[in-house]
């Protein structure tokens, strides 16, 4: 009955009071609550602490490490944690609210943002412009070229400049391209999300993708081993020469 009386009056005085003071944190970054007034004789009281309530209702992990609760945002918004305080006798002695607001770091470390009055070229074609054809002296005429080796050249200098990359989701929102980012990371993956504007449809898509390949062939092994862990369909693409 007592903690209810606790309980009530906290919530009467949060109501009344003005707006709550949220401490800025970052997503994806370790958290630790504790009471700055019973921190230091902790082992003389217990914490009761419940489950932080999230921007969503996805449920929040948290750890308890003796008197502290601790958690890591995984999405941007305002979360907040109820504390009660019992002394040993198990009466409440003390509440306490905890507000904190989870911001993403910038968005320019994390995206690779894309100019929205071009359409990103998936398969980028060479252009020949046509030259005037020369006429070959008789000496010239006798010489002979070897097209394996022109060929075998040109093959070296073409694998240089195209960049590869696994593009493994594309969403609407950023919030859900960061939740298949997260995953993809907690597997050990290196997931960033590029931000793509279509420019027929006027939309702005996010694509979750991992790597920066210059070997075809490394790309699509690291592309199987994705697939197999995800059990999801993934494909290959070539990076713009501009975001290399």
């Amino acid at each position: 009955m007592q903690k209810l009386i606790h309980f009530a009056i906290l919530l009467v005085f949060t109501a009344c009071g003005s707006n709550p003071d949220y401490q800025e944190v970052m997503v994806n970054k370790t958290v630790k609550v504790f009471s700055q007034d019973y921190h230091d004789d902790a082992e003389n009281y217990t914490f009761k602490w419940e489950p932080p309530a999230g921007p969503s209702k996805i449920p929040v992990p948290f750890d308890l490490k003796n008197d502290m609760l601790i958690f890591s945002p995984e999405l941007e918004g305002d979360y907040q944690i109820h504390l009660s305080i019992t002394d040993i006798s198990d009466d409440v002695i003390a509440e306490e609210l905890f507000y904190y607001r989870a911001i993403a770091e910038t968005l320019e470390v994390a995206i690779a943002i894309a100019k929205p009055e071009l359409e990103i070229d998936e398969h980028p074609s060479t252009v020949i412009k046509p030259t005037k054809k020369k006429k070959r002296s008789n000496k010239e005429k006798g010489k002979r070229s070897n097209p394996a080796k022109k060929q075998k050249k040109k093959n070296v200098i073409e694998s240089k400049d195209i960049h590869y990359t696994i593009q493994v989701a594309a969403w609407p929102s950023l919030e859900l391209a960061r939740i298949d980012q997260l995953k993809l990371i907690e597997e050990g993956l290196d997931a960033y999300i590029q931000r793509h504007y279509r420019n027929k449809r006027d939309e702005v898509w996010y694509r979750v993708r991992i790597g920066n390949f210059t070997n075809k062939n490394k790309a699509q092994k690291i592309q199987d081993q994705i697939e197999s862990i995800t059990h999801a369909k993934t494909w290959l693409d070539i990076i713009p020469s501009e975001k290399k």
